[in-house]
């Protein structure tokens, strides 16, 4: 392994790239000064690479992807721990890595990534906006650090990112397994097709995934929701084929059939909102309470000493 860390005056590691250490399994340059990986090509063996620290920005990040996306050397480990990463340099490193079929694990703690950062390594791992999509998802990455919140609106968005990474996890190295494993969770799913959806900003209908499915699969595909999922499901699949098949069926049952779903639909969104808007109300009480009560304690003091030194201004005369 190599180890240079703590070194301010430290701005590059170019030199690296006229090197080559075919045996190096751990290259660490944290707490450095670092704006740019060079090429390392030639560290065939790297496993384990660290810049945390290192306030690499958006001038850097484009180096950290080309690594990840050429998948050369095949880091499995990958700490980009306080390096500056916005939205736009983790959709970056997102978009590099659907692609990459060796790294395992990511550290992005201590970076501003928000809704877009998030938004894209959840798609990143399993992208509902088609069949064909989940299936090229990222199958390899096992663990992903981001930075955490309290907010219990982004609770969703964490948990299917970390069930994703289950996923992989559970399949690790079989990636037909994994991708029918979350083509079956989710597209097969229309709760959990609806969420992710909503998450990923993606449109989410029954009718438009049939067409995706060979026909004469469909009597499989059917037969397994029913059994993963259970009747109810296999009843909205079922009622969801029937309004794409118009030559069969009566056209203005098949409307009505569509707007009753639709009015499902609506309660089911609306139920949730006001689920989520109430637990967002009950924390802003809750945050607000604490503020006021410390803004009483803090005021109250001040007035106390305020009319002691008062009081001692009035001794003196």
């Amino acid at each position: 392994s190599l180890r240079i860390r703590g070194c301010a005056g430290i701005d590059s590691i170019s030199a690296l790239e006229h090197h080559t250490l075919p045996q190096l399994r751990v290259l660490n340059v944290d707490q450095n000064n670092i704006r740019s990986l060079p090429s390392l090509e030639g560290y065939s063996s790297l496993e384990r690479l660290s810049l945390e620290g290192n306030w690499i920005g958006r001038r850097g990040y484009p180096s950290i992807a080309k690594l990840l996306q050429k998948g050369t050397p095949p880091v499995k480990s990958l700490d980009l721990t306080f390096t500056g990463m916005r939205d736009l340099e983790a959709e970056l490193i997102a978009d590099s890595l659907r692609r990459n079929t060796s790294l395992n694990h990511l550290r992005l703690e201590g970076n501003r990534v928000n809704d877009g950062g998030r938004r894209a390594f959840l798609k990143l791992l399993c992208d509902v906006s088609s069949i064909k999509n989940t299936c090229n998802s990222n199958h390899t990455l096992r663990s992903i650090e981001l930075p955490r919140s309290l907010d219990p609106g982004l609770v969703p968005m964490f948990n299917y990112i970390d069930i994703a990474m289950i996923t992989n996890k559970a399949y690790g190295g079989n990636p037909r397994a994994v991708s029918r494993a979350k083509v079956v969770e989710t597209q097969l799913c229309s709760y959990t097709r609806m969420k992710l959806s909503r998450l990923q900003l993606v449109e989410c209908r029954y009718s438009s995934i049939l067409p995706q499915i060979e026909p004469v699969l469909l009597p499989n595909v059917l037969a397994m929701v029913g059994d993963v999922h259970g009747q109810s499901e296999l009843y909205r699949m079922l009622n969801a084929t029937v309004s794409d098949l118009a030559s069969i069926v009566n056209k203005k049952t098949a409307l009505k059939e569509r707007m009753a779903d639709n009015e499902s639909r609506i309660l089911t969104l609306n139920t949730e909102y006001a689920r989520e808007k109430s637990a967002l109300l009950v924390e802003y009480e809750r945050r607000l309470a604490a503020l006021s009560a410390g803004n009483l304690h803090q005021t109250a003091a001040l007035a106390a000493e305020n009319s002691k030194l008062q009081k001692e201004l009035e001794y003196i005369g």
